[in-house]
């Protein structure tokens, strides 16, 4: 009789060790399986990420030399702005030199008329 009971502790342990032992490969090749899905969606989604964030810098870029563009352009009118102002000035004073020169002529004629 304590063989038998060896025998059924023997068998019982064995199936056991059988069970335990295909679960375990089973649990294995699942977990790698999984492992596999996560890594690949994972993946994926940095990827859609890195796109995004790629797409998104060159929109800022374009705008920032859109915006560059304009003020080239906005420095470039105040420079014909203040061109046209300095010609302006030019102008004026040849305008008040030339005012100035006939009131002194005028002055002067006026003093000789009152002299004589």
């Amino acid at each position: 009789m304590d063989i038998v009971i060896w025998t059924y502790i023997f068998g019982g342990a064995t199936i056991f060790a059988l069970i335990v032992g295909v679960f375990s490969v089973w649990n294995g090749r699942m977990t790698r399986k999984e492992l596999a899905g996560v890594i690949e969606r994972t993946s994926r989604y940095t990827q859609d990420i890195i796109k995004d964030t790629a797409e998104r810098t060159n929109k800022i870029l374009e705008r920032q030399e859109q915006m560059l563009e304009r003020q080239r352009q906005m420095l470039e009118r105040q420079g014909q702005m203040l061109e046209r102002q300095g010609q302006m000035l030019e102008r004026i004073e040849e305008t008040q030199k030339y005012i100035a020169d006939i009131v002194r002529i005028e002055g002067e004629k006026t003093r000789s008329l009152i002299t004589h």
